[in-house]
């Protein structure tokens, strides 16, 4: 009876460490670059900043195109000086910013880029897959792929231009956080937006999300004037209800062990 004890304990030894998962690896934070145009230099610099510290080091571009890496944001402050500037990076991105870039700015992405946020009069081009795209105040944004949200930000004015060249599954205006409409289902090349209006035809979206249509919540005035931390959403934590269904699997284990041992102890 004892040897057969220690091998029922055993077992649900092994079964506990099978079925509970490891804890979860905590993951680094990304870095931020900020991409930022010195007129003392004449040149588009970098820093591993969120905060450009012009008395303080800084790389060119190819130092980005070096270090840059999943999960990174990239932040590009532009001014009326600043000239045209294009970025081709191949990781996937957590954010892109551009704040301030009325002289136009390109962004080529090789790999999904989770939120791309369009600031202060910017005019850009997203080339590459954006999973979310947020074009404030006066800017005007192209976007050239397919798109799973696109919001028109108001946070001073509703004067956005927007041109989607792919899908877009869903689109919002919002107003300082609050979202003013919903749309959805956007085929190829007809969401258009002037001066902060829906110009599309009626024909050619829903004012119905389907169910394969993204409920993406909207952000709120999101690095509308400041480059810190470029606007990020934090995503809720997902996971503790099967993890705690599992811990009770366990238990449930330990208790049922315990009382087929017991009963055949009395035998």
């Amino acid at each position: 009876m004892k040897l057969f004890k220690r091998i029922l304990a055993t077992a649900l030894a092994i079964a506990l460490v099978a079925i509970v998962p490891s804890a979860p690896k905590v993951r680094a934070a990304g870095t931020t670059f900020t991409v930022k145009y010195l007129t003392s230099m004449l040149e588009w610099r970098v820093q591993p900043l969120a905060d450009f510290d012009e008395g303080k080091g800084t790389g060119d571009l190819g130092y980005l195109y070096s270090n840059v890496k999943d999960g990174d944001t990239v932040v590009i402050v532009g001014d009326a000086s600043a000239p045209a500037l294009e970025l081709s990076v191949g990781a996937k991105l957590n954010n892109v910013t551009i704040y301030g870039a009325p002289n136009g700015v390109t962004f080529k992405s090789g790999s999904e880029v989770t939120d791309a946020y369009v600031l202060k009069g910017s005019i850009a081009t997203l080339d590459g897959t954006f999973k979310n795209v947020h074009v404030y105040d006066d800017s005007l944004c192209n976007i050239l792929k397919n798109a799973d949200l696109v919001q028109a930000c108001k946070e001073s004015k509703m004067e956005m231009n927007i041109v989607a060249v792919g899908t877009v599954a869903h689109f919002q205006t919002v107003d300082n956080g609050k979202v003013l409409k919903d749309y959805y289902s956007f085929g190829a090349n007809t969401l258009r937006v002037e001066k902060g209006e829906l110009k599309t035809a009626a024909t050619s979206y829903s004012t119905t999300a389907t169910v394969s249509g993204t409920t993406t919540p909207a952000t709120s005035n999101a690095g509308s004037t400041s480059t810190s931390n470029g606007g990020a959403a934090v995503s809720p934590k997902t996971g503790e209800t099967g993890y705690a269904f599992l811990l009770l699997t366990g238990a449930a284990l330990c208790m049922a062990g315990a009382a087929f041992c017991k009963k055949k102890a009395t035998r």
